[in-house]
């Protein structure tokens, strides 16, 4: 079996099984293949699970040479390859220095990352001269589209109308009338999977129009019908004198229906209804109502049989009615979205997963990764159950045709479908449960499933294991019992109820773990249900009196609400006992810094020194009245802050006022340096663009900080995915099983009929779905949304290593409802008495101290957290003359130095003459060259690319390094080579020089590099200057 699957539970230990395999592999096969960690690829979802991973395996190499008799892998790895511990630390160090000098080829990446990876290859081999930059930020590039648009409608009447009608009816439904706004929030659906997928094989406005018109003439054509038959039912009950009341129930009678329908509204059909629809007998005690009797029972089956045939018309014309103006409107936002990325030469990150795909599903894919990905043959994917169908159908061809090229190809495919909280971001745990044997074949995969919990103390493996299972049984069964109703009444198709019952059951069907962490104590469980308050303090304040540390603590939420609600009891806490910090989602936002709002309150005064706002938050943060006028001195320093770049700005507001020395927000002070140089590198630099940045998304971005021992982290359950704690506390441990009602759903018509030919569409979830054509995808959607629900209990409750504590809410009327009730309802039975005979909380195990840890830290590596910020005055930064810009000189009189800034620039993204060429071609077009320069500069490089060493220079090796640094243990610093080339053991160091002179110092600097070259493993080594504007090549001999 090629392909492996580990079913990787909570705490079952996957993070050491994927970075043993690495070890295992590379150290098994070192004298075979000494190069094999190149042909190694490893994806995972996230840059910090990708930094982890890299960390973890570099870790265990380390440990493997420099402590060997404690290393976690030594005993296993002895085991399994029948080696020495001599031998394998042997193999452990070579396998560590070739990583470490040829890092770059250590390739565990995003799954985004490797896209990109791909893509860039694929388009360069194609010979397009494609120069774009990825752009992480869709925020900017949708708000920029949507202005695009909008300023479009003065030249487009059609799409006038369409945007007006749209803006009309937000207002009708009491929702905003920022039509820009509600255009940006409408067009995040462009990024998500399912409406990317939809809006590709949309139908256009014109023919949407046409549709709904057509649909719409039909369904007012059967509520006439029904209307007239209500109006006809209610002229016979007046020609009686006979009133709804007069028949059976009264004031609540069923003929209540027929002056409803009469007055053009639609029935709704009950069981009562349908009950009396049998037969007129007995409908009434009055003698009159009981004669007309037969007559309306004959319209009450006519009404009936009207609806029947018409409801999923009615309800399916409703729902898409609701959305289609800004279904439309999507088209033409994505549209501007291109055009937009056109212009600034960027490629949105999420947009990468589709160009692939459509480049795999039109072409060979054997050709679309003969460049990049078929060098790999052996494959580790984490995470898997967070894979989109986009991304894995990127995936397959590849895995595919590596393993019908080699039988040394691997595929390890790491996940859990039991944590798989990210549907909405398109994650599809399908794929894991089914797909990756459909896909790689049957006979090639084969499933592990990793049943051991090394994080978790026995007493709470226990616990999860007891409530998971009942859990997991009760609300299939309530599941079941609604798709079998559902299919009773013919609601649903056959298909979908196949595929959709027993989700539950199969998603879990071996949670079960065994608990193998060492330790001497048992651990401990609370569940208890509150009406006012949860408990936390009173956990914290327990567990700290016990030896357990504030840092040891995490509180997790799930909805905002709770988590604000929770933020407010520990900081009321706080405020009584101010020993301990709060790291929750919001304090690690830049913006949310009283520093960061100092830096750019000031920017702001200096543009517009009469904004009171920025005017308060600047005295605010001096210890002065909001009001406080600005001074002389501070009027003429804003009024030279505002004629600086931003960095220059932000240097000047530091050393002003002294912002290096408040060491407790260092951290906030670095990253809004971070976004001031990132911004001035990549735009125009000026202060008034980079506030609007700001505003736009500079202020809500993350920040990373080192935690200490007096931090309580607060965090969601999605964030806490991956993370572990001694003691955990949910304090409002509840949340819908349902999806939410009005919710979205990208919903596909799989039962035929009316509007059908719409395809996929934005639906808002609610009862009316299930009498309509999109009646799979309602309860689709219902079963889905629990197993997410399930899912996150799942998550929250395995985060604790030895103390888990869970309070479920009841709501005003004192009941407890959705995973909370679940959760109760497992372990109720088990819960201590009041003496009126209620249930209180139920607890398992006992608290005690906490567990002893070892040190893991890694040998020789200390954290240091920067504790001042270094600043540099504003005449002090360096700058390269700009002077060559405005000169008409020919190349021999450009300077050299300057024109050696450009042609390395040029080379140093150079693969062949063409690209050479091409990078010439754009310096002229930026002003950089004139055309006399260029020219010349062209008949240059064609001249000295006709030499064979040359030629040879920038043809196919191994792998080719252009000013990478290399670092040498023998000397301080780094030296920067302009080009390495390397193949097998041979490597080839090549120089370049624009100036008239060969100087000695030059013969001098390339041979210490090729002595760094021989200290890193090369024997053939070959050293060469390049004279360009001299023509000469200089050989130097090793």
């Amino acid at each position: 079996m090629r392909a492996k699957i580990l079913s990787a539970s909570a705490g079952s230990g996957k993070t050491y099984r994927l970075a043993y395999k690495f070890v295992h592999d590379t150290i098994k096969h070192f004298h075979a293949k000494p190069y094999l960690y190149r042909a190694i690829l490893a994806v995972t979802f996230t840059n910090k699970a990708t930094e982890e991973m890299k960390s973890r395996i570099l870790k265990e190499i380390n440990d493997l040479v420099v402590n060997a008799a404690e290393s976690s892998y030594m005993a296993d790895l002895q085991r399994d390859l029948g080696l020495t511990q001599e031998e394998i630390s042997t193999r452990a160090k070579a396998i560590r220095t070739k990583i470490l000098h040829d890092y770059s080829r250590f390739t565990i990446l995003t799954i985004d990352k490797f896209f990109q990876r791909i893509l860039r290859a694929f388009i360069k081999e194609l010979g397009i001269d494609l120069n774009y930059n990825i752009e992480l930020d869709t925020t900017t590039i949708l708000a920029q589209s949507t202005d695009s648009l909008i300023e479009e409608i003065t030249e487009d009447e059609d799409l006038q109308r369409w945007i007006v009608e749209f803006a009309e009816e937000n207002i009708d439904d009491n929702s905003a009338w920022d039509i820009r706004r509600e255009m940006n929030d409408l067009g995040k659906a462009l990024f998500n999977e399912s409406s990317k997928q939809a809006i590709g094989h949309s139908v256009s406005r014109e023919q949407l129009g046409k549709i709904i018109r057509q649909a719409d003439e039909k369904a007012a054509k059967a509520r006439a019908e029904l209307k007239a038959l209500g109006v006809k039912a209610v002229e016979i009950m007046d020609s009686a004198g006979v009133m709804p009341s007069d028949f059976k129930g009264k004031s609540r009678s069923f003929a209540y229906v027929f002056t409803k329908v009469a007055a053009g509204n639609e029935p709704s059909i009950t069981k009562t209804l349908i009950s009396v629809s049998q037969s007129p007998d007995g409908w009434s005690d009055n003698t009159s109502a009981q004669d007309i009797a037969p007559e309306l029972c004959r319209i009450l089956n006519n009404i009936l049989d009207l609806c029947e045939r018409h409801k999923k018309l009615w309800n399916t014309l409703g729902m898409v009615k609701q959305s289609y103006r800004s279904y439309a409107l999507l088209q033409d936002i994505y549209r501007k979205v291109r055009e937009q990325c056109d212009q600034e030469g960027v490629m949105l990150l999420p947009e990468t997963k589709y160009i692939l795909s459509r480049f795999v599903e039109n072409n060979d894919a054997p050709f679309i990764y003969e460049k990049t990905g078929n060098r790999f043959e052996r494959f580790m994917i984490d995470e898997f159950q967070d894979t989109s169908l986009k991304e894995w159908g990127n995936f397959v061809p590849l895995l595919k045709n590596a393993m019908s090229q080699s039988e040394d190809t691997s595929v390890l495919i790491v996940g859990d479908v039991k944590q798989s909280i990210y549907r909405w971001r398109g994650g599809d745990w399908r794929i894991l449960q089914q797909g990756v044997s459909e896909a790689l074949g049957n006979e090639d995969t084969h499933t592990e499933i990793m049943a051991d919990n090394y994080r978790s103390l026995p007493q709470i493996v226990e616990f999860n294991n007891m409530v998971v299972e009942e859990v997991v049984q009760a609300d299939n069964a309530m599941l079941n019992a609604k798709l079998e109703a559902a299919a009773a009444e013919e609601s649903i198709s056959t298909k979908a109820y196949t595929e959709l019952h027993d989700t539950l059951k199969k998603a879990y069907y071996s949670h079960a773990q065994t608990p193998r962490r060492k330790g001497t104590k048992p651990g401990y469980v609370r569940v208890e249900p509150f009406d006012e308050e949860p408990p936390i303090i009173e956990c914290i304040e327990s567990a700290i009196a016990r030896g357990y540390s504030y840092s040891d603590i995490m509180v997790l939420y799930r909805r905002e609400s709770d988590g604000a609600k929770t933020a407010k009891i520990l900081l009321d806490y706080k405020r009584r006992n101010n020993s301990f910090n709060i790291m929750t989602q919001d304090s690690l936002v830049v913006g949310s810094a009283t520093i960061s709002n100092f830096i750019i309150a000031v920017m702001r005064l200096s543009q517009n020194n009469r904004d009171t706002i920025s005017l308060a938050i600047m005295n605010d943060y001096l210890g002065r009245e909001y009001d406080c006028a600005l001074t002389e001195e501070e009027m003429s320093i804003l009024s030279q802050i505002s004629q600086l770049t931003p960095e220059q700005a932000f240097e000047q507001i530091v050393i002003r006022y002294e912002l290096d020395k408040h060491t407790e927000e260092i951290a906030y002070l670095q990253a809004v340096h971070e976004q001031v140089v990132a911004f001035c590198t990549s735009k125009v630099a000026d202060i008034q663009l980079f506030l609007k940045m700001w505003d736009e998304k500079g202020a809500s971005k993350n920040l990373s900080v080192e935690r200490n021992n007096s931090t309580i982290e607060l965090t969601t359950i999605h964030k806490a995915k991956g993370l572990e704690k001694k003691v955990v506390i949910i304090p409002y441990c509840s949340w819908q099983l349902d999806p939410l009602v009005n919710n979205t759903v990208w919903a596909t018509p799989e039962q035929r009929g009316e509007l059908s030919e719409i395809g996929q569409f934005p639906v808002s979830y609610n009862s009316r779905m299930e009498q309509s054509i999109y009646a799979d995808e309602y309860f689709r959607e219902k079963v889905y949304s629990h197993v997410d629900a399930v899912n996150m209990l799942y998550v929250a409750l395995t985060r604790a290593k030895e103390e888990l504590y869970a309070f479920i809410p009841r709501n005003k009327k004192g009941d407890i409802t959705g995973s909370g009730l679940l959760l109760w309802n497992a372990i109720e039975a088990k819960a201590a008495t009041n003496e009126d005979g209620t249930r209180t909380w139920v607890e398992f195990g006992c608290k005690e101290a906490p567990e002893p840890e070892k040190n893991d830290r890694e040998i020789g590596v200390e954290n240091v957290l920067i504790r001042d910020y270094p600043t540099c005055n504003v005449e002090m930064k360096p700058h390269v003359s700009s002077q060559r810009y405005f000169e008409e000189a020919n190349v021999s009189a450009l300077a050299p130095r300057n024109m050696g800034i450009i042609m390395h620039e040029i080379l140093n993204q150079a693969d062949s003459i063409d690209d050479v060429i091409a990078g010439i071609k754009t310096a002229r077009k930026q002003g950089r060259f004139n055309d006399e320069q260029a020219s010349e500069m062209e008949q240059i490089i064609r001249r000295e690319f006709a030499r064979k060493e040359i030629s040879e220079w920038f043809g196919e090796w191994d792998d080719v390094r252009r000013e990478n640094d290399i670092i040498s243990s023998h000397t301080t610093g780094t030296r920067r080579p302009d080009r390495v080339m390397i193949r097998g053991k041979r490597a080839v160091v090549v120089d370049y020089k624009f100036g008239e002179e060969k100087l000695s110092s030059h013969r001098k600097q390339v041979k210490g590099y090729m002595s760094l070259l021989r200290e890193m493993g090369y024997n053939e080594i070959e050293g060469y200057i390049w004279y360009l504007t001299l023509g000469e090549i200089v050989r130097i001999e090793n």
